[in-house]
């Protein structure tokens, strides 16, 4: 008999601590009691754990009071978060307030993304979506001119003013005043389809005379972004349009090589890529690729003036062609 209760105690004794067992963890980092208010907000938002359904049979015999639940959802969040340490608070607190708020500005700058939808096609900057009323008054050489001048048929400053459209749908990534031979600039940057894979690509607008566009902006396919400009009366008024593949170049062009690895022939581009499969889903791009141009002091920047830059022998034999192509499609 005696050894039955022994038996009896023991058994007693080792269900005893099964069920104890259960509470371990919570025993382990059990902080004092929330106030009310903290238990009932945190057991409201984390109702789903009560309502869940146990594994086992014993979670549901050792149920624990509502409190005991609310410390463990506040344990849980502890852990999941743990609180700054005091000496990188105190090192925080230790600086000024413009240096915090510089910092802050700097990590934000450098994870921008923004999403867009893929480009369905390209169209030309002027005369949309074919050019009509223009001509390319100076063309693309790999190693020299990178790109593409775009003048008005009349001629000289006929066409100042004139409207500038995005040549696909895209989003701003730069939009200033660059001074220098540049003037007013725009580069938009698209995504689009090519073949199986996704690729970006970056669209310039150089010596605009307005920008009407900022940086951050989704623009689509023929949007007006800008007018045409002189590079702040630096030459007669045109368009410089450059299209790039390498989309970290930003107004640093010294820095990458002048060739078909980080450029496009803008028409032949165009002209390739009309028109694309379609897309209504959105596509992450970086916003902060222009690494080189952190370097540049725009307040520091001259600005050239001085000097009235003609269309050059180019831009009038490139004239003389097109007015006579018009003349020979009206006939």
């Amino acid at each position: 008999m005696h050894w039955q209760v022994v038996s009896i105690a023991a058994l007693a004794f080792f269900l005893a601590g099964a069920a104890s067992a259960q509470d371990v963890e919570i025993v382990r980092e059990k902080k004092p009691a929330a106030p009310k208010s903290e238990i009932a907000a945190t057991t409201q938002s984390d109702s789903h754990i009560e309502k869940a359904p146990a594994n086992g049979g014993a979670f549901v015999r050792t149920k624990k009071p509502e409190l005991a639940k609310s410390e463990v959802i506040q344990l849980t969040s502890v852990v999941a978060k743990p609180a700054p340490k005091a000496d990188a608070l105190a090192k925080a607190a230790s600086k000024p307030e413009e240096d915090r708020q510089s910092e802050q500005h700097v990590q934000q700058d450098r994870g921008a993304t923004a999403f867009i939808k893929l480009a369905d096609g390209f169209d030309f900057p002027v005369g949309k979506p074919n050019g009509k009323g223009y001509y390319k008054a100076r063309g693309f050489r790999s190693h020299g001119h990178l790109g593409e001048d775009w003048d008005g048929l009349g001629g000289g400053d006929t066409d100042l003013g004139d409207p500038i459209y995005s040549i696909g749908d895209g989003v701003v990534v730069f939009a200033r005043d660059c001074k220098m031979g540049w003037g007013n600039v725009t580069i938009v940057r698209h995504v689009f389809r090519d073949g199986g894979a996704i690729r970006n690509i970056d669209s310039l607008y150089g010596h605009l005379q307005k920008i009407l566009v900022h940086r951050g902006q989704a623009v689509k396919r023929g949007q007006q972004i800008a007018t045409l400009g002189n590079a702040n009366g630096l030459y007669d008024a045109h368009l410089h349009l450059e299209i790039r593949k390498n989309i970290e170049i930003g107004m640093s062009r010294a820095a990458f090589a002048r060739d078909f690895n980080n450029y496009c022939d803008p028409s032949q581009f165009i002209a390739s890529h009309r028109v694309l499969p379609k897309s209504y889903g959105s596509f992450r791009v970086a916003m902060d690729t222009f690494r080189h141009d952190e370097k540049i002091r725009w307040d520091k920047v001259r600005r050239y003036s001085g000097h009235r830059g003609g269309s050059g022998s180019e831009s009038a034999v490139a004239l003389k062609k097109a007015l006579a192509s018009q003349g020979a499609g009206t006939q």
